[in-house]
């Protein structure tokens, strides 16, 4: 091997070890920026929701309602109502009951399922 030959193979062997790293350096870039938007869309949602809660909050005080959140025990789903805020009489559910009957009989069907497998 002559001298020239290993230098060139020296040069060759820093110049792939600098590309490595600088790959390894973008694609940790790459990622930062990826989880940055990640957090910025998680939270911007969340501020947009609140915002809004509280418009349809005062919307609804305004008309002696009042919105009312529970998660029903039956199928684990999120239940809205509105009710009247003297009376207490529901006006509005959403998802209605009989939706939510349904939910739970295709949840006890799939477990019957689960279980004879």
């Amino acid at each position: 091997m002559k001298v020239g030959d290993a230098v060139t193979e020296l040069e060759t062997k820093a110049l792939r070890a600098a590309a490595d790293k600088r790959d390894a350096q973008a694609e940790a870039a790459r990622q930062t920026v990826a989880a940055q938007r990640e957090a910025a869309q998680s939270t911007a949602p969340a501020h947009k929701i609140e915002s809004v809660t509280r418009q349809i909050d005062s919307f609804l005080r305004s008309q002696n309602h009042q919105l009312n959140f529970r998660v029903d025990q039956g199928s684990g789903k999120m239940v809205v109502t509105v009710t009247d805020a003297e009376t207490g009489e529901v006006i509005r559910q959403v998802p209605g009951e009989e939706a939510l009957k349904m939910a739970q009989r295709i949840k006890d069907m799939t477990g019957l399922l689960d279980e004879k497998a």
